[in-house]
């Protein structure tokens, strides 16, 4: 009875350890010609590239390395002296490689890694061909396995120091965003889907601040140089026209009550009203809030103007199609610049009332 005990137990225990086990991959093969150098399986991360595991090769170059399975498929490489292989690793995979020492960098030989070998021709294709011709493959390799890691690594191959795709020109930006929406869906936790998605939306903001700079300098350069006075009603019901700030820098502001952190606008707001009133700043707040109790209530206690308006033409005569938009004004009322970012308009503001 006791020793069926311990044999039950025996089993239990090398059950349990099968189940603790790290899963882990393999890379195997032979690389010839290269007797007696060190060959290093590396992990490349967004941060750091780490030694995973390393073979002493030996007259017939074989060898044969593993790491643990990574939670998401992600890049590694082989490495010998300054060439390197890469390799994509999905998982428990196993992948094979027999080549010559010298073909290293550009080898496709790989076999139960599909995408390895893609990436290997994204690599021969940039050292091989123009930019141009190059990006076009690239680009057709994105679209075709948009869902890839293939398609990650290419829209972040550079040559000698030149992006192939740069994500602040749109029509190259697109392909970062079909990469980065592919992987939203595929793998929204995974670390290189947030980081790439992050850095598509801040692209996108600044060209949207490029394109807001810009639309404004040529309304500048196009308009006469007169002011575009505004007079809207109060809360109270008075007409309080812009003009009766002239003699001082303006700041003309358009805003919502219902616009997102509408709360720390406000805020920043009442920082530039404190900071720079004294001093000679105006604030002249025009809301286009659709609902006239929600904006009473919002700028009840603003010790600035704060006017209302229920028609577009305010907001055509100064370009606005979105909030909040902000102006500021010299003293003789004409436009100096168009803003969105706090810390932008501080600056200038404090170099204008210098003036």
């Amino acid at each position: 009875m006791r020793k069926s005990i311990y044999i039950v137990y025996c089993i239990a225990a090398m059950v349990l350890a099968g189940c603790a086990k790290t899963p882990h991959f393999e890379v195997k093969g032979t690389l010839a010609n290269a007797e007696g150098e060190t060959l290093y399986l590396e992990h490349t991360a967004l941060d750091a590239t780490t030694v995973v595991d390393s073979c002493l090769l030996n007259t017939s170059g074989a060898f044969a390395m593993q790491g643990d399975a990574p939670a998401y498929p992600d890049f590694y490489r082989l490495r010998l002296g300054n060439k390197y292989a890469v390799l994509v690793i999905d998982s428990t995979e196993t992948v094979t490689l027999h080549t010559p020492k010298d073909s290293l960098p550009l080898t496709e030989a790989f076999e139960g890694s599909e995408q390895s070998v893609l990436v290997a021709q994204l690599r021969r294709s940039l050292r091989e061909n123009p930019m141009d011709e190059h990006r076009q493959f690239a680009q057709q390799m994105i679209m075709s396995h948009p869902r890839s890691m293939v398609a990650y690594y290419a829209v972040f191959q550079s040559k000698q120091g030149e992006p192939v795709f740069d994500m602040y020109i749109p029509q190259q930006r697109q392909y970062y965003q079909v990469v980065a929406t592919s992987m939203d869906v595929w793998m929204p936790e995974y670390i290189r889907t947030k980081t790439l998605h992050g850095q598509v939306i801040d692209a996108m903001n600044a060209e949207r601040k490029v394109l807001n700079t810009l639309a404004m300098r040529q309304y500048i350069d196009e308009s006469e140089p007169t002011m575009l006075d505004i007079a809207l009603p109060n809360i109270y019901g008075d007409t309080c026209l812009m003009s009766e700030h002239l003699g001082k820098v303006t700041l003309l502001e358009f805003s919502s009550s219902q616009m997102e952190r509408g709360n720390a606008y406000i805020l920043a707001l009442r920082e530039l009203d404190n900071k720079y009133h004294r001093r000679g700043l105006e604030i002249y707040s025009v809301s286009v809030d659709p609902v006239k109790l929600y904006w009473e209530d919002w700028v009840r206690n603003l010790p600035w103007t704060c006017v209302r308006t229920e028609t577009t033409g305010v907001l055509k005569r100064y370009n606005v199609s979105a909030v909040p938009t902000m102006f500021l004004l010299d003293k003789k009322g004409l436009v100096l610049g168009r803003y969105t970012d706090f810390d932008v308009i501080d600056k200038d503001i404090d170099k204008y009332l210098r003036k």
